[in-house]
């Protein structure tokens, strides 16, 4: 359940996480609850502006542990490491990894270039399942979870951040959004994203 949150792309009601891993409701608000008595999980009413309660909407927090496998985490390390030693650049070369990595992954996907929305909501579902916490404001994403924050060593952070800003641009490349710079805060990061104009 904590993993469902942690790669959700937007806060989920009871109702959803029951039906996306086959739980009766009743056994999902109990475990669900447990995650928030921990600090792993928060809740708010979100209205919907009809009649009746509003439905309690969770999300992981940042405090929240990462379910991963230890050998991903070290061969993250040992890989950043490498572009370390390897490269005469790092930032530059994770960047353009980060950008080939973006961009492989929406080619796969079947859309329209010319809807800003529709190319925010692929980036956004993306992020999610790859273990990101986003949530969206006018000006653009705020990652309020990170799946390497914390994990991997403080020394290659930079390096992984780059590669993430290499996959945002690489991901929008060729549509109407374009990112920019990542920013970089203690809890919490941030992007700004942009409309080129039509024509």
């Amino acid at each position: 359940m904590l993993a469902l949150l942690q790669t959700a792309a937007a806060p989920m009601t009871i109702t959803q996480i029951a039906e996306r891993l086959d739980l009766h409701q009743n056994s999902s608000r109990f475990h669900l609850e447990a995650l928030v008595a921990t600090g792993y999980a928060t809740r708010h009413q979100v209205g919907t502006g009809g009649p009746g309660r509003p439905p309690m909407h969770y999300q992981a927090t940042s405090e929240s542990p990462e379910m991963h496998h230890v050998h991903l985490v070290e061969l993250t390390q040992t890989l950043l490491g490498q572009l370390c030693l390897l490269s005469p650049d790092p930032g530059a070369s994770a960047i353009e990894a980060g950008r080939t990595w973006g961009s492989s992954l929406a080619s796969q996907e079947e859309r329209d270039h010319e809807l800003p929305e529709t190319t925010v909501i692929d980036l956004v579902r993306h992020l999610g399942e790859r273990g990101f916490t986003t949530t969206r404001d006018q000006a653009g994403l705020c990652f309020s979870r990170c799946p390497f924050r914390g994990t991997v060593r403080d020394d290659l952070l930079p390096l992984v951040c780059a590669v993430h800003q290499g996959f945002l641009d690489g991901f929008l490349e060729g549509t109407r959004v374009h990112s920019g710079l990542l920013e970089i805060g203690e809890q919490t990061c941030r992007v700004d994203l942009g409309i080129h104009e039509q024509g």
